[in-house]
């Protein structure tokens, strides 16, 4: 399987008066989604399938992913993406879906760092998606699944093919 992790695009400030769940895409935000939607669609095979955490930032940037850089365009909503959720069924929810050839899952950080981190099997701490960015894996298929790196790209950049450009600070 082929596995997209994207953090969701920027998002209006966190305020007094507007909750958490319920932050929305900037206008810059809704390009850069835009902008990724074109690059990931032409840079290989189109995700099936995107899973979205609920909150309406990341649940937008699905939206825009799906229109262009999904070959299906199926969103599902899932708890499991939401901030704080359990890292193993996350996990467990993403290896059990065997007949998916190709998914992207969007959210946010640390969490995506941290799946990224623990897919990739790396120990040096926890890696760091930029805003409206993407990493792209191949999952091998098991119960303990290995990955290896493809890709990283972020809006307005070029697809990066090595990890260690792709995450210079993390690589001792």
């Amino acid at each position: 399987m082929i596995l997209y992790i994207m953090r969701h695009a920027e998002a209006v400030e966190r305020s007094e008066t507007l909750p958490e769940e319920w932050r929305y895409l900037t206008g810059k935000g809704r390009l850069a989604a835009e902008q990724m939607s074109s690059a990931i669609a032409g840079s290989g095979p189109k995700p099936r399938l995107i899973l979205t955490s609920p909150l309406l930032r990341a649940v937008q940037t699905a939206e825009i992913q799906a229109a262009k850089a999904c070959r299906k365009k199926e969103l599902i909503v899932s708890a499991l993406l939401s901030p704080g959720a359990d890292m193993d069924e996350l996990i467990a929810c993403l290896t059990e879906r065997k007949g998916a050839k190709r998914v992207m899952v969007v959210g946010h950080e640390p969490q995506l760092g941290a799946l990224v981190t623990a897919l990739l099997g790396r120990a040096d701490g926890s890696i760091t998606l930029k805003k409206g960015a993407c990493v792209a894996l191949e999952l091998s298929s098991g119960r303990k699944p290995e990955s290896s790196f493809l890709w990283y790209m972020t809006p307005g950049g070029k697809r990066i093919s090595s990890f260690k450009k792709a995450f210079p600070q993390k690589v001792r």
